[in-house]
């Protein structure tokens, strides 16, 4: 095995971390913008984009040969790959043109032709793009259209270490979704409408005395017992409080020994309130 080698896996994650560190500094810089007026920042953002990213690629590839997501892998370009020219177009590839691009979308958007343009070199650097990609998964290197274009490619400083894979966070998930599956089936099984009724009474320290003759009260006023809500369709089942038809009902569906969760009264059945 070559000791420059890269893994197909570093490289790509390489670009998934420079892509995550630009997202990262761009949310920082707009937390810090966002006192300035909404149009005057939506103004300059393709400025402050070309700013952030030429100064990542200044203290990234033009100091160290290699960007933020690189050097965290161990990655870096081979220096003789990138001579001043390269460095330069390569600056141009990378910062230049973006820029140019977003800002033609942002500024000169009544120029029908230069959107047409805009909008054919972008389906065009997706169809290249494409290609290099199944290319980078034949051959293993080049896996960008840029380190394509400039016949630059990686090196890794380690040599031929192998890349180390920790199974601690894998087995913490495995156990995590085991145990929810657990839950998932288990839950539908247990009637916590029953169990929080239970738990109610057993910490009750007084009952409330209450007659079954007592006459129902039903007012503009009046509120459900249950969800302290506006009476929908008044139903009672026995005692003098008051529910709605669909919290009545729906509890003792759920539970065959609902008690009024106010005197504790107890039936197995409910009627309408009589308005007089």
């Amino acid at each position: 095995m070559k000791t420059n080698f890269v893994p197909r896996v570093n490289q790509l994650d390489s670009i998934q971390l420079d892509n995550e560190i630009t997202n990262l500094l761009r949310q920082q810089i707009q937390n810090i913008l966002q006192v300035l007026p909404p149009g005057l920042f939506s103004y300059l953002q393709p400025e402050i984009n070309f700013v952030l990213n030429s100064a990542l690629w200044n203290f990234s590839i033009r100091t160290h040969y290699a960007t933020f997501g690189q050097q965290m892998l161990s990655i870096t370009y081979e220096k003789d790959q990138l001579p001043s020219i390269k460095l330069v177009l390569h600056y141009f590839l990378t910062t230049v043109l973006p820029y140019a691009k977003e800002n033609a979308q942002f500024r000169l958007t009544n120029w029908s032709l230069i959107q047409k343009l805009v909008q054919l070199a972008e389906n065009a650097s997706v169809l290249l793009n494409l290609i290099n990609f199944f290319k980078f998964l034949r051959s293993g290197t080049r896996p960008s259209l840029i380190d394509c274009l400039l016949c630059i490619n990686h090196r890794s400083l380690d040599g031929a270490k192998r890349r180390t894979i920790g199974y601690s966070y894998m087995t913490r998930e495995l156990v995590w979704a085991g145990f929810m599956e657990l839950l998932g089936f288990t839950i539908p099984f247990v009637n916590y409408h029953a169990l929080k009724r239970k738990l109610r009474n057993l910490l009750r320290l007084e009952t409330t005395a209450h007659r079954q003759d007592e006459r129902v009260e039903l007012n503009t006023d009046t509120r459900c017992a249950y969800c302290n809500e506006r009476v929908i369709l008044p139903h009672h089942m026995g005692c003098r409080h008051v529910f709605c038809y669909l919290c009545l009902k729906g509890n003792q569906l759920a539970d065959a020994g609902f008690q009024c969760n106010v005197c504790d009264y107890r039936s197995d059945t409910f009627r309408k309130v009589a308005v007089l």
